[in-house]
């Protein structure tokens, strides 16, 4: 071997037998490339399956060549068409939802079943106020839509109570009728859907009605403000599902306070005595329906004035702790009916003379007599092309001494008068819309001994205060409601049905808004304050002059007391 011909032949051959495997392997793996890009692009984006591992050859030296058998070609191992279908499947399909139905008993779920196709074809037909719909539909879901009336496809215990409730509505002056429950026996559970659904309704507008009334009550007077708050219907569905007993639980949303209280026992005593009168019944009924307008606590300190009784007490802690005469606005300036807070009193206050009264009244007689105003105490002062009379503190003021103030759209109030004969008379209705009160200094006592009881006022306190400036008094440290009410039905403080003059004719509207609204079980729509604002008062016509001032009535808030009749000089 040592001729270098045969070195070079033998170099040559051994590079020939080392290049061979290369090659093999480089064939190999094109053809496996080829083989992949033939394949579906289903298959190139599985996963690779990745093949267990054979067990670990015998460790061959470093230095020793490894022998590559020419019969055991390359093998590329390639995914399993089974196990990509199988992974492609679990990645594209979603979880299962469990059913919400499942824990139901089998005669339940067919009613819940069709509990949620009635809500979803035919709610806004069942439930016409979006409100109401909107609760049922949420409560419904939040019980897997399990009915509340049923238990395994039988009215319950629940249902026969609410049902008993329902047919004693007359006792609170409803009517039964209004308040239909259906029947559940031998109904199929698509009917069995629709009677659940029904009682449902029947429940909410009972409590609606029983608690806010029927109607609102802008039907019967502009001359109203008041809450009128109808129950959450969400509360109520709550409220029936979770008492354990739900006929008491509706009994809840009437009115609790005593004055009503008393009026219900009142109605059952009055119809079980033979030859009862139905105008007594009818009376009775137009105050129990006018209580649901005030709201649900009337306040544990209040000031209640019941305007045809004429009189205004002051309730604290449960009980009566003083009365007295009031005389309220004439039937053509009637006084409101309102619930507010008394914010403050004021000890010699001024009267500014209402714009109403300036245009109506004191100017025609300004433009007559340039002195007349002088004569009466009245002082006018020109701003901008506009008029302010106003008259000073003292005794012929027009509100008296005392003013009591709490804010409202009608402007009105209680106040003192000079005119103090008026109390002795039986009907006093002669204000132009605000409360003159009788003794205000003791009037005040109660009230600030009420709201600021370490300061010890007295009645002789306040009219020591008399004759000098302008004083306000704050009463907000207890609040002390004013409720302007119209009880033509009582029970007295003796338990004696008392009964009153339809002063301002609201209780025929009442009744007639009752009779006319009666089976209308639509809930009434949100009111908006602006749309329950009264109208302006329209000028009364004026009276003829006879040389004297004008006593023309005119629209104005009731601090207003009439002119006492001046000459005119020409």
């Amino acid at each position: 071997m040592s001729n270098p011909r045969n070195r070079i032949l033998a170099s040559t051959a051994l590079a020939l037998v080392l290049a061979a495997p290369l090659g093999y392997f480089a064939k190999g793996h094109l053809a496996a490339m080829a083989a992949t890009s033939a394949e579906p692009a289903a298959t190139q984006f599985a996963p690779a399956t990745v093949a267990p591992a054979a067990a670990p050859a015998a460790a061959t030296p470093a230095n020793e060549p490894v022998a590559t058998p020419a019969s055991a070609p390359a093998t590329v191992t390639e995914p399993s068409a089974q196990p990509a279908a199988a992974t492609e499947q679990t990645a594209i399909e979603p979880a299962v939802a469990p059913d919400p139905l499942a824990a139901l008993d089998p005669a339940d779920r067919a009613v819940a079943e069709n509990i949620r196709d009635l809500l979803a074809t035919r709610g806004d037909k069942l439930f016409t106020a979006k409100k109401e719909r909107a609760a049922v539909e949420a409560f419904y879901q939040n019980r897997n839509l399990a009915p509340l009336w049923l238990d395994k496809g039988i009215q319950n215990a629940r249902a026969e109570a609410v049902i008993a409730r329902m047919k004693n509505a007359d006792a609170d002056g409803l009517d039964p009728g209004d308040y239909k429950a259906p029947s559940f026996a031998g109904l199929a559970p698509e009917a069995l859907a629709e009677a659940e659904l029904r009682l449902t309704r029947a429940v909410l507008t009972y409590a609606r009605h029983v608690q806010a009334g029927r109607f609102p009550y802008t039907r019967v007077s502009k001359n109203i403000e008041l809450p009128q708050a109808a129950p959450e219907p969400a509360d109520v569905l709550s409220s029936v599902a979770d008492a354990a007993n739900a006929g008491k639980a509706l009994d809840l949303y009437s009115p609790q306070n005593e004055h009503y209280r008393k009026l219900r026992s009142a109605l059952a005593d009055l119809r079980g005595k033979p030859g009862a009168s139905k105008g007594q019944i009818d009376t009775i009924t137009a105050n129990m329906e006018r209580w649901r307008w005030y709201p649900r606590d009337l306040g544990n300190a209040y000031s209640l004035v019941n305007l045809p009784d004429f009189t205004l007490r002051v309730m604290h802690n449960g009980g009566q702790v003083w009365t007295t005469r009031i005389v309220i606005g004439k039937p053509s300036m009637p006084t409101p009916l309102l619930s507010e807070t008394m914010k403050y009193l004021t000890v010699n206050p001024t009267w500014t003379v209402p714009q109403s009264i300036v245009r109506n009244e004191y100017l025609p007689a300004l433009a007559q007599d340039p002195t007349v105003l002088d004569r009466m105490g009245l002082r006018v002062s020109y701003n901008g092309g506009g008029v302010t009379i106003t008259q000073p503190p003292g005794d012929g003021n027009a509100l008296g001494r005392v003013r009591f103030s709490f804010n409202n759209r009608f402007s009105v109030f209680q106040h003192d008068t000079p005119d103090k004969g008026l109390f002795g008379d039986t009907v006093r209705a002669y204000s132009h819309g605000c409360m003159r009160v009788q003794d205000p200094p003791k009037y005040a006592e109660v009230l600030l001994n009420i709201a600021r009881p370490s300061e010890h006022w007295t009645a002789e306190k306040i009219r020591r205060m008399y004759g000098g400036g302008e004083r306000d008094l704050p009463l907000q440290a207890t609040p002390i409601w004013v409720h302007l009410t119209y009880q033509t039905a009582f029970v007295d403080n003796a338990g004696k049905l008392e009964m009153r003059r339809d002063i301002y004719g609201l209780d025929g509207r009442t009744i007639a808004a009752i009779k006319s609204e009666r089976g209308n079980l639509e809930p009434a729509l949100e009111r908006k304050r602006e749309e329950i604002a009264t109208a302006p008062r329209k000028p009364a016509a004026p009276a003829a002059r006879t040389g004297a001032l004008s006593q023309s009535t005119y629209t104005t808030p009731g601090y207003a007391r009439q002119l006492p009749p001046q000459p005119i000089y020409r």
